[in-house]
């Protein structure tokens, strides 16, 4: 019976085979933290090859999980990507070093409107398929609100009933990233989504503490978000390989770079229009914002001619999750 159960199962086997023919005996130990990356595999799209994103990610949840600063996990997998190199992957990514979550910014990916319209088309009907409290309605409702509004993750998980005003068309997001507080206004269109589904979910959670609660009543773990976004992704037939990645976060970039396109159309002063976009989005600076002005050209063709003249003007910054 194989020890693993992903797409990579079979070049780990054969990599463990390996080791045990030029008389390196792999300790339960070692295999263990193989059968964890051969599981976070599966349950975060099963990819055929060891990419970086991969093992960055895996790498990121082991070192959450330990007390070790000396990363006993990286030199098997590690040996693992030469093993593959080797065996002529030329795509399999060796691990040097371990990666913490503020040392790993993941690429930026832009998704497109037909991709958001299959996206939630297939959100509606995914949350149907397994009967847990609240399923049908927190995750269409929690996307969308990421979407509309370009928040980040951790404030739509943690954004509590009392913060959100909708009969006043406003809601709070209090002590966010760098402890800072903001008021979003919503569109009409979202405030009456948004009041059929507090309606709905009151009826599950009448007592609840948070907008989009778990199962449980509580606040959504970190994970089950984007989790639960890859699996409406995969299962709307949507592109996600070793080099495409996307992820709930990337509503959020989608939200800056429609917002500066869309002013630009219509002719307005983007320069003029970027503060506004900085506040509603929660940026501690400017050039955060202006990160948004570099993206757009790749994304929105025309829009590169409309930014020719204020090429100059833009500093460079680093793309490092805003």
């Amino acid at each position: 019976m194989s020890l693993f159960i992903s797409a990579l199962g079979p070049s780990l086997e054969a990599f463990i085979k390996f080791k045990h023919s030029i008389g390196i005996q792999y300790s339960a130990s070692v295999q263990w933290y193989l059968k964890s990356l051969d599981r976070y595999n599966f349950e975060h799209g099963n990819s055929p090859v060891l990419c970086k994103s991969l093992v960055v990610g895996w790498s990121i949840e082991r070192s959450e999980h330990s007390n070790s600063k000396r990363g006993y996990w990286i030199s098997p997998v590690r040996e693992f990507g030469r093993y593959l190199q080797c065996m002529g992957d030329s795509d399999a990514y060796i691990l040097e070093s371990p990666v913490s979550r503020n040392s790993y910014r993941p690429e930026v990916y832009l998704l497109s409107n037909s991709e958001i319209q299959r996206f939630f088309k297939e959100c509606d009907s995914y949350v149907l398929r397994k009967k847990t409290p609240g399923r049908p309605y927190v995750y269409p409702a929690l996307y969308r609100f990421l979407y509309c509004c370009g928040a980040r993750c951790g404030e739509a998980r943690h954004l509590r009933c009392e913060n959100v005003h909708l009969n006043d068309g406003y809601l709070d997001i209090l002590q966010s990233k760098g402890h800072r507080d903001r008021r979003l206004f919503l569109s009409d269109e979202l405030i009456s989504y948004l009041k059929d589904y507090d309606s709905a979910i009151g009826i599950c959670f009448p007592e609840r503490e948070y907008f989009f609660p778990s199962p449980s009543g509580n606040v959504i773990s970190e994970s089950s978000v984007p989790f639960n976004f890859r699996k409406i992704w995969l299962a709307a037939g949507l592109k996600r390989d070793g080099k495409v990645k996307p992820r709930p976060y990337d509503f959020r970039h989608h939200f800056a770079c429609a917002n500066i396109a869309r002013w630009s159309k219509e002719g307005k002063n983007v320069m003029s229009m970027l503060p506004y976009l900085m506040r509603y989005m929660g940026h501690s600076s400017i050039e955060k914002t202006y990160y948004y002005i570099h993206l757009i050209p790749d994304y929105f063709g025309n829009y590169a001619v409309a930014t020719e003249s204020l090429e100059n003007l833009l500093p460079e910054v680093e793309s490092y999750e805003i």
